[in-house]
């Protein structure tokens, strides 16, 4: 792996949160230091990282001398918790932590100090249940703050050649439940911004359609992945997004990652193309309002575990 590659919690890049440009940038910088830290045992030592410090570089972030506008940054991290959940010794938790507590910056140097709090370590580092690869410099450079996003998005699941959500889960994710309320200008401002920089300055990019699935209005986000690298054949990897799709709709990704789950089952056991043969009649069947949605669930369970033995 490239010493420019990122690696950080799926749980993280599925997270909901609204972070600035350069917030994002900061977060990116304390990644980077995180690297070698990132084990289960890691995350979980309570003792390992007490006063942890990262110091990032100002120049890198916000331009020379400009540490007061780094700063600012910064506190606005600390007003800003995130919240995750884990079990220890049968006991579960809820914890709500910012990822930053303290900056400190000593005049005349290039660097801020971030203080990370543990509890916000334990977030950072642990990557249990899978992680996303990116490439830093191209996050860095990202100009628009929904770009960043959705570039971790598309590295998460670039090898699968794209993953479909709700428009609903879409906004909450981004924290956009209340802004570009018009569909036109969600597309424009955060959609096709994100399209557009990450065609021209990423290693991966989309293409997007947003659809109506028993819907009067668009509820449904689809994106199709695609790599600058021309070595990565996309065209070879059609079928998982078209299975993907159709399992996200019985299950959806906001309750669990069945979906994604029996999709790599189906991929491992080399049936992909096979399931979608069968399942592909029930899900035009549904679209166009012929099968009511318990006899379209019920069956395509039921085609699983018969056919190819998925337990659902």
């Amino acid at each position: 792996m490239s010493q420019l590659a990122i690696i950080q919690p799926n749980e993280i890049t599925n997270a909901r949160y609204e972070f600035t440009a350069l917030q994002k940038n900061i977060i990116y910088m304390i990644y980077k230091e995180l690297q070698g830290y990132l084990t289960k045992e890691a995350a979980l030592n309570e003792d390992l990282f007490n006063n942890f410090v990262v110091s990032v570089p100002v120049s890198v972030l916000a331009g020379e001398r400009n540490h007061p506008k780094v700063i600012e940054a910064a506190k606005g991290l600390m007003t800003k918790p995130m919240e995750y959940k884990y079990s220890r010794d049968k006991k579960h938790y809820t914890v709500a932590t910012v990822l930053v507590h303290t900056a400190k910056h000593a005049h005349g140097s290039d660097t801020v100090e971030l203080y990370i709090p543990k509890d916000a370590l334990s977030l950072l580092l642990y990557i249990g249940k899978g992680f996303t690869i990116y490439q830093l410099p191209i996050a860095m450079t990202l100009r628009s703050k929904h770009s960043k996003r959705i570039y971790e998005l598309c590295c998460r699941w670039a090898d699968k050649g794209g993953f479909t959500i709700s428009v609903e889960e879409f906004r909450h994710m981004l924290c956009l439940e209340n802004e570009y309320v018009e569909i036109s200008m969600f597309r424009r401002k955060v959609l096709d911004v994100a399209k557009t920089e990450l065609k021209e300055s990423a290693d991966v990019w989309f293409e997007y359609e947003l659809r109506k699935i028993k819907s009067r209005s668009f509820n449904t986000l689809t994106f199709t992945i695609f790599s600058n690298d021309l070595k990565q054949k996309n065209a070879d990897k059609g079928v998982y997004p078209n299975v993907y799709n159709f399992l996200a709709n019985i299950f959806p990704a906001i309750v669990s990652d069945k979906a994604m789950r029996i999709a790599d089952e189906l991929t491992d056991k080399q049936q992909l193309a096979a399931a979608w043969s069968k399942l592909r009649p029930l899900w035009e069947k549904y679209g166009k309002k012929s099968m009511e949605r318990r006899l379209f669930e019920n069956t395509a369970k039921k085609v699983l575990r018969e056919d190819f033995g998925i337990k659902c």
